[in-house]
């Protein structure tokens, strides 16, 4: 699409996209390239950890009884994302009076978050800004219908031939049919004749009231 754009002497600015394309990665993808991502933040990500303060300048945290949870190593999910460890040691939870609503069985307390926590929080907070719900209302009112609707009602619930590519052809055919069925409903003379009776109307209303003030005035009588 980039490359699209720019040989037509377009820059990408914004990218609107549905909350399936929410990753640390992508967001970091779109801020290297200056492009303002409006994706909204879905899954486990939480802004805060409740009760717990993050300080950005010692990259640690501190639980509610004083207790500091330094960042400790790089870890990997399942999926292979890369993750963030942050815990406490054993000696400082075994007498925390908070152990029993904290850990009541764990030995330390352990946060782990995102390698693009800070994306992320960009991210949050963008979508909560007053551009951001517009940015939303506008994606419901445009992006996801069309999506929705070639699954639901014209059969692309499966895509009925192998490979990738054939599935990107699929897909480009199923949005050019859709968008000429959206242009075949614009009739600009249907737009014209409406616009015209409107028009005649309105010109009649303030006839009439002519009319009346001319009769009030000088007794005058219209038929």
């Amino acid at each position: 699409m980039q490359d699209r754009l720019s040989r037509n002497h377009l820059r990408l600015t914004d990218l609107m996209a549905d909350a399936g394309y929410s990753n640390g990665y992508n967001y970091r993808f779109l801020e290297k390239r200056k492009i303002t991502g409006w994706i909204p933040v879905f899954g486990k990500f939480r802004p805060q950890v409740d009760g717990f303060d993050y300080n950005k300048e010692t990259d640690s945290y501190t639980c509610p009884n004083g207790k500091k949870l330094p960042f400790r190593s790089l870890e990997y999910s399942a999926e292979g994302k890369p993750l963030k460890a942050y815990w406490t040691t054993r000696s400082d939870c075994t007498t925390c009076p908070l152990k029993q609503e904290c850990i009541p069985k764990a030995g330390t307390k352990r946060i782990v978050k995102t390698i693009y926590e800070e994306e992320y929080q960009r991210a949050y907070l963008r979508q909560h800004t007053t551009a951001g719900k517009r940015m939303k209302g506008l994606r419901q009112g445009t992006v996801e219908p069309v999506f929705g609707s070639l699954t639901q009602y014209y059969g692309l619930d499966k895509i009925p031939v192998l490979g990738i590519d054939g599935a990107h052809k699929t897909m480009l055919m199923a949005a050019i049919a859709f968008n000429i069925k959206k242009y075949l409903k614009c009739n600009p003379k249907k737009v014209a004749e409406n616009a015209l009776h409107k028009a005649k109307d309105y010109l009649s209303e303030q006839l009439d009231r002519f009319t009346c003030l001319l009769g009030a005035e000088f007794g005058f009588s219209f038929t």
